[in-house]
């Protein structure tokens, strides 16, 4: 019995098609995130000869701001999900004094950006009030304590 029972624990992961022992896992490992999100939407926002404080609003603290080159601002974004390879995403921006001259990186900007940015009204159109009472407040009636009209 336990010779039948060794056999078909270690033929289990071949049946169950896992492709490894970590794809056969029972313990739980959460996707890890660490650094700056820099999406297309935010690099479209990007124009050269924005000010620093510009480029800070639009894409938030940079990651990394050299010491030797403080007209470099870089933004890292690194993912590291389950059985696959970390993917690492790099941002770069160049400044020349308070201006951004260039920028570039691993993230292209959205094409359809302006459409995003467009601000869309909703109208609503709510009925009037037409004096229906709810439960409560016809027992409150009947009993003669609430309001005549």
């Amino acid at each position: 019995m336990k010779k039948i029972l060794i056999i078909i624990f270690s033929l289990l992961p071949m049946l169950t098609g896992c492709s490894s022992w970590e794809d056969f896992s029972l313990v739980h490992s959460p996707d890890i995130e660490q650094g700056n999100i820099v999406t297309p939407e935010m690099v479209a926002l990007l124009e050269p000869g924005m000010s620093k404080r510009q480029v800070r609003y639009a894409l938030g603290t940079p990651m990394l701001i050299d010491v030797f080159h403080q007209q470099r601002w870089d933004y890292l974004f690194t993912v590291k999900r389950r059985n696959e390879p970390m993917e690492i995403k790099h941002y770069s921006l160049y400044f020349e004094g308070d201006r951004l001259s260039r920028f570039g990186g691993d993230i292209e900007p959205a094409s359809d950006s302006d459409s995003n940015l467009e601000k869309k009204e909703l109208l609503v159109n709510v009925p009037d009030y037409d004096g229906d009472l709810g439960i409560l407040e016809r027992l409150w009636y009947s009993l003669g304590l609430g309001e005549d009209e």
